[in-house]
Formats: structure tokens, C-alpha cells, sequence
């Protein structure tokens, strides 16, 4: 890996805490061997806000040295993913960068977290580590490291402590993960799910991230409650799509979840302020435009493309496919370069800004502070949406409406990339830099579908 070249892992492993004296057990056991690797003595400096802004967010970033992959580390909680119970499964960015200070890359990661608050070194680590990983049959399963930690704050100690570790290394290795882990807690070691630099950061790190976790509210509760509870459960799932979209490559998550907290913003509207509600759905609406255009010229492409097979002369198809690949290759880098540019522009980050603001503290108006049945409030087209948002809160209003009315299945951005054939093959006909011949062509293709 290069110097400032970036990879990606996915990360699953469960850590514990142990006394100083707990006596690590030999996993040798059946086909099993244990391979031990050279002690390594680890030092590493993490960074963020002056009030830990993304370790709130469960996310940690670091440069360290002395282990067998030095340099940047950015660490993501994989949000949303099911793994093996217990363990912390997390999206890992790795990055040679021999620099000072963070990466670019990583601080376009967590820019929308940040809002332009400043990264700085708030803690360093000091690990004396000792390896060994565990063999069946020959292939690596699961690495197990003893750690001895020292936390300190600028120079002052203030924490140590005793921790193991057990990291999975193939997609076999989760039955034998599983006896390890039995294996510790019966010896007593307590599962730990806290970062070793935590100590390092303070009373901070233990605050709410900058869009808590609200308790799921009463159903008597007043409405602004009910309000501030569904918003703010959306848009943590906004904020943690658009995160780990930079570590999978892909945005498709996050435009869903931006069409679920726009129907919601909709159901909601009888509670909200029009003006500052109307102006959030405005911009969620151009973001998911930027997203999905480049999904929305493929599902273009393809309906053209099956259209023009219904051409019975094999010249004038091949004139039409010509045509048509050259229009939306155009189309799509241009879609795709639009995309690439709204997410890395003020808007994007200040609509993110703006949500977590809204979340926090939503625009409600004065009957969102009247007791009342919520229920009623809600518009007849809207209160399938909410059974299914609400459910925690009304499990049996929400089972009765979903048996009644089925969600429907198909997402809003599958309806978006639904077109008519037609309709693509006149945008290609209609091009100034289509030529005469592949014109005609199309035109054929017209008269054909």
C-alpha cells in the first residue's frame, strides 16, 4: 500500500477486560494450532474534536506505530449490521500516509460530523502486545492478542489496564471464535465494547453523540415528543448511512434512508412549521436527486437498449445501440461527476448540519404541545407510514393497520428509475450529437415499441 493509498477491511472481533494476573488459556486444542508472533510494543495518537465529537459517534481515528500495519487507522461502526452476537463489527480505513495529521480522505469521511470543527490529538496509547494466532487445517482463523495498555492525556497517565482481544480472520472461523470467547468469559473476563483511548478523552466521551439515542417514548406522550423521538431515530440512520457510504463506496443506502425521513417529514407536516419543514424537504430532495441520477440514466440506457430489439433490420439496430451507448455514456459521467461534486460541496455538508440541528430541537408548532390523540392528527394516507415508524411505541395499532394495509415493497428510488422506453429513445433521437443515420434508426425504434 502506497503512501497516502487508502483500503478498506471489515472488522469483527470481541474485546475483553481482564485482571493483570489472568492466566490466557492454550486454544490448542483438537486440529487446532497456535502459532505465536513477536511481542510488539505499539504506540498510537488519536485524534478528534475538543469535545470527542466522533468518538461519540463510536468512531475512532488514530496514527500508530510499532504494530504490523503502522500508519492512519479510521474505524466505523459497521451501523445496521448483523453480526455475531457480541462482537464489535466495525469498517476499518487504513492508510500509509506518513503524515502529521489526518489523511484527506478520512476527513472527507467524517465531514458531516464535524461540521467544520477542527481535529486535534487527544490521547495517546501505549500497547505492549502479545500475538498468537490460531490454525485449523492449516488456514488462519482467529487472532488473539494480549494486551497491556497505558492511556495517557498529553503526558499525564490516567489509566491502565489488561486487554485481550479475538479477531476473526475468515468467513469459516465464527465456530471457533465462539468456543474462544465461552471460553474466556467461564475464565471471567468481562466483555468490554469501550475504546482503549476512552480514558484519554475524559468525562467527554461518555456524552451523547450530537443526535442521541432517545428512549422510545409512552404513547400517551404529548406529540412533540412522539415527534422529536421519530425524527431524531431517522436521522441517525441518515447520519450513519452517509458515514459508512465512504467506507462501502456506496450511496445507495443513504437515499433510502433520505426517502424514508422525507415521508416522514410529510406525515408529520400537521406538526411542523411549513416553512422551515418545506425548505428541509427541498434539499433532501435535491440530494436524492444527485444520488440516484446516475442509477436513473442505467435504468434508461437498459429500457432503450430492450426497445430497440423489436428493429427487424440488423443495420439499423446496431445504429440505434450505437447511438444510444454513446448518449448515456455521456449522460452518465455526467451524472456520476454531479453526484461526486454534491457531496463534496457546503450544501451537502450544511444539509447535514441543518438535519441534525432539525433533529435535535424539530420546528413544531404550538398543537404539537397539546395533549391529544395522535393518531387523529395524522392524514388518512400517511397512517400506514406511521404504523410502521411508530411501531415501538403502538405495536398493536401498528399490527392491526400493517395486517390490514401491507407495506408496499418497492422503494422510492425504484419508482424514480422506472421509465418508458419511449421516452429514452426520443431524449437519444432528439440529441444534437446524434447523427442522421442512428436518428432514423431511432425513429424506426419508435414506431416499433
Amino acid at each position: 500500500m502506497g503512501a497516502g493509498a487508502a483500503q478498506t477491511n471489515r472488522e469483527v472481533e470481541f474485546k475483553f477486560r481482564v485482571p493483570e494476573d489472568f492466566q490466557v488459556p492454550d486454544f490448542s486444542q483438537g486440529s487446532n494450532e497456535v502459532v505465536a508472533e513477536p511481542e510488539r510494543m505499539m504506540s498510537a495518537t488519536y485524534f478528534d474534536t475538543t469535545d470527542a465529537t466522533l468518538l461519540r459517534w463510536g468512531i475512532t481515528m488514530r496514527k500508530r506505530t510499532g504494530g504490523s500495519d503502522d500508519g492512519w487507522h479510521l474505524k466505523i461502526p459497521a451501523f445496521g449490521e448483523v453480526g455475531i452476537p457480541g462482537a464489535s463489527v466495525r469498517d476499518e480505513l487504513l492508510s500509509a500516509d506518513p503524515g502529521e495529521f489526518p489523511p484527506a480522505d478520512f476527513i472527507s469521511t467524517v465531514a458531516a460530523l464535524l461540521r467544520d470543527a477542527e481535529l486535534v490529538p487527544l490521547a495517546r496509547v501505549e500497547t505492549k502486545r502479545l500475538p498468537f494466532t490460531v490454525f485449523k487445517k492449516g488456514e488462519a482463523m482467529v487472532e488473539v492478542v494480549d494486551d497491556h495498555v497505558q492511556v495517557f492525556q498529553g503526558n499525564m497517565l490516567v489509566d491502565s489496564f489488561r486487554e485481550i482481544e479475538v479477531e476473526l480472520l475468515s468467513h469459516g472461523s465464527a465456530k471457533l471464535a465462539r468456543k474462544i470467547v465461552a471460553e474466556l468469559r467461564g475464565l471471567g473476563a468481562q466483555t468490554s465494547s469501550v475504546s482503549k483511548a476512552a480514558a484519554g478523552f475524559g468525562s467527554i466521551a461518555g456524552r451523547q453523540p450530537d443526535v442521541p439515542i432517545l428512549p422510545v417514548p409512552k404513547r400517551s406522550a404529548l406529540p412533540c415528543d412522539l415527534i422529536r423521538w421519530a425524527i431524531t431515530q431517522q436521522v441517525r440512520s441518515v447520519v450513519t448511512a452517509e458515514v459508512t457510504s465512504h467506507a462501502t463506496g456506496s450511496a445507495t443506502k443513504l437515499e433510502r434512508e433520505l426517502g424514508n425521513l422525507s415521508e416522514l417529514l410529510q406525515a408529520l407536516s400537521v406538526f411542523l412549521e411549513p416553512t422551515e419543514n418545506a425548505e428541509i424537504l427541498s434539499e433532501i430532495s435535491w440530494l436524492r436527486a444527485e444520488l440516484t441520477s446516475p442509477s436513473v440514466f442505467d435504468a434508461q440506457r437498459e429500457a432503450a437498449l430492450r426497445a430497440v430489439e423489436f428493429v427487424q433490420d440488423p443495420l439499423d439496430r446496431h445504429e440505434a445501440r450505437d447511438a444510444i451507448s454513446s448518449f448515456f455514456a455521456r449522460k452518465g459521467l455526467s451524472a456520476q461527476s454531479s453526484a461526486v461534486a454534491a457531496q463534496r460541496s457546503d450544501r451537502y455538508l450544511y444539509l447535514f448540519s441543518d438535519l441534525m440541528d432539525f433533529a435535535r430541537v424539530p420546528p413544531v408548532t404550538d398543537s404539537a404541545y397539546i395533549p391529544q390523540k395522535f393518531w387523529k392528527a395524522i392524514p388518512a394516507d400517511s397512517q400506514l407510514l406511521i404504523a410502521q415508524l411508530f411501531s415501538p411505541v403502538f405495536p398493536k395499532k401498528a399490527s392491526k393497520l400493517l395486517e390490514q394495509h401491507p407495506m408496499k415493497t418497492t422503494s422510492a428510488s425504484d419508482s424514480r428509475n422506472s421509465v418508458a422506453a419511449h421516452s429514452a429513445l426520443r431524449s437519444v433521437a432528439a440529441d444534437p450529437e446524434t447523427d442522421k443515420a442512428a436518428a432514423f434508426a431511432l425513429g424506426i425504434a419508435l414506431g416499433c415499441t
